[in-house]
């Protein structure tokens, strides 16, 4: 099979290199591909997910996704101080919730299965979370 491969791949340096206009030369160093390339395929349909994530719910999420969220949706933007970014994000389910820099506002957001996105719930000083289920709001950190 090396063999094989062998010569393929000195059959297509040969091929380029006449294509090229110059001479073709055999390589001074043959190039053979170590088992890790010759077995893995090209990647196909969509880009992985995140460790964790599966493509029923949102968790875990990052910064930039839930502050494209909280943009997307101008009056809750309007009503939290973004500061430089979200911090202590907590993801549980399809609900997460992070801190603003700006004013410590906690800001909820819920992934939409439907749509594949975050979306921004609500955001304020105190407590946001009235809209999430029990079990699931103990396990977000930012819930009261």
């Amino acid at each position: 099979m090396r063999y094989t491969l062998l010569a393929v791949f000195a059959g297509a340096a040969a091929t380029l290199a006449a294509c090229s206009g110059g001479s073709p030369q055999a390589p001074s160093t043959p190039y053979v591909p170590t088992p890790d390339q010759t077995t893995l395929l090209p990647q196909t349909g969509p880009a992985p997910l995140k460790p964790g994530a599966s493509a029923q719910a949102g968790c875990p999420v990052d910064n930039a996704t839930l502050e494209k969220a909280l943009a997307a949706d101008p009056a809750i933007a309007a009503a939290v101080q973004l500061g430089k970014g979200l911090t202590d994000i907590s993801c549980a389910a399809d609900f997460a919730t992070a801190h603003t820099e700006g004013d410590r506002a906690t800001v909820l957001f819920r992934f939409d299965g439907a749509q594949k996105m975050w979306v921004a719930v609500s955001g304020a000083a105190k407590n946001s979370c009235e809209s999430v289920p029990t079990d699931v709001r103990k396990q977000l950190k930012n819930c009261a």
